[in-house]
């Protein structure tokens, strides 16, 4: 049984990498990079510009439906907007590619391409590149493109990520409808939590509002001094369910939604009565950014499933894999009935 998709129980990885807040702007190398959005806020595309010394300024574009494009400015031309002419790209000695330019601005040209372009793969590895007009040629050295076009990806990445999770948000359950095979209402999620907490001890946390956080999927989410995320789900009817096959999906998942280095693994869990638990861990990182999940499964001797996660997402001061450990104690566990 695929247990995470029956419960519609999406990857924790990729709402947060969607949690942590896409920066506006961001720099690579020589080259700066933005987040553009339409006058009511919606996503549009990151651009990336790199200046130079005769006076042109080179861009590129990936749009939020990943249309790509190689842009070239200068405040002294004079072009008609509208326009198109033919050009020539050319990186290194290797083999010139034909495309059309398209004036899109008095001072500026675009140059659609394709992620699949021979040019952006050229480009990403590549010390120059020619770019051949009618009215004569420009020369560009390119100087860490590589990580400055897998920077401009991942901002594109980022906000359509921020986009979807505050769309999904909006869909959250409200207080009194049907929950499915949930085992907590909103209401009584933040009591068990709180009642799970203060059994074990713990009492410097702050609840999350349930309407702001990007995580629906979880029932709550509370937050430790140290910078720790918290977040816990609840399903009824799972005694049939099977740990390790529910900790194997949750890897996998995660390892789906991680677009750099990815690592797992299953820690050691005891043996505790009257409940099973499995513990395990999931940590991806990628341009500009950590992720770190430390997960706690635990089937009740009722057959209910409790699913509590503990985050660092970068900025945590805390121990995030031992996290859990003050809700393994015999008297604290004996609360999940």
């Amino acid at each position: 049984m695929k247990l995470f998709k029956v419960l519609g129980l999406t990857s924790l990885l990729a709402a947060t990498i969607a949690f942590v807040a896409p920066a506006d702007a961001f720099t690579s190398g020589g080259w700066e990079g933005q987040a553009n959005h339409d006058e009511d806020g919606t996503f549009r595309d990151c651009t990336m510009t790199a200046d130079y010394a005769n006076g042109i300024t080179l861009a590129f574009i990936i749009s939020r439906d990943f249309g790509w494009g190689l842009v070239l400015a200068d405040d002294k031309w004079t072009l008609k907007v509208g326009s198109e002419e033919e050009v020539t790209l050319a990186v290194d000695k290797l083999d010139p590619i034909a495309g059309t330019a398209k004036v899109v601005d008095a001072h500026g040209i675009l140059v659609p391409l394709d992620n699949a372009d021979p040019v952006v793969e050229a480009m990403r590895h590549g010390h120059t590149l020619a770019v051949i007009t009618p009215a004569g040629e420009v020369s560009f050295k390119l100087s860490g493109t590589r990580d400055a076009i897998a920077a401009l990806a991942n901002c594109v990445s980022e906000n359509l990520a921020a986009e979807k999770a505050g769309s999904i948000e909006a869909k959250a359950p409200e207080e009194g409808e049907d929950n499915g095979n949930k085992l907590f209402t909103p209401s009584e999620a933040a009591a068990f939590a709180s009642d799970l907490l203060a059994s074990a001890g713990i009492t410097n946390y702050e609840m999350e509002d349930p309407q702001e956080t990007p995580m629906p999927s979880f029932d709550v989410v509370w937050k430790y001094a140290n910078g720790i995320v918290a977040a816990l789900v609840g399903y009824k009817d799972m005694g049939a369910a099977d740990l390790d096959e529910a900790a194997n999906e949750v890897m996998v998942d995660d390892a789906r939604n991680c677009k750099g280095t990815f690592a797992s693994g299953k820690k050691i869990s005891e043996p505790a009565e009257s409940v099973s638990v499995k513990r395990l861990y999931t940590a991806c990182r990628s341009t500009g950014k950590s992720v770190e999940i430390h997960y706690t499964l635990v089937k009740t001797g009722s057959g209910h499933l409790i699913l509590i996660a503990h985050l660092n997402l970068g900025e945590a001061t805390g121990d995030v894999a031992n996290a859990d450990s003050a809700f393994l104690h015999g008297a604290v566990l004996r609360s999940f009935k």
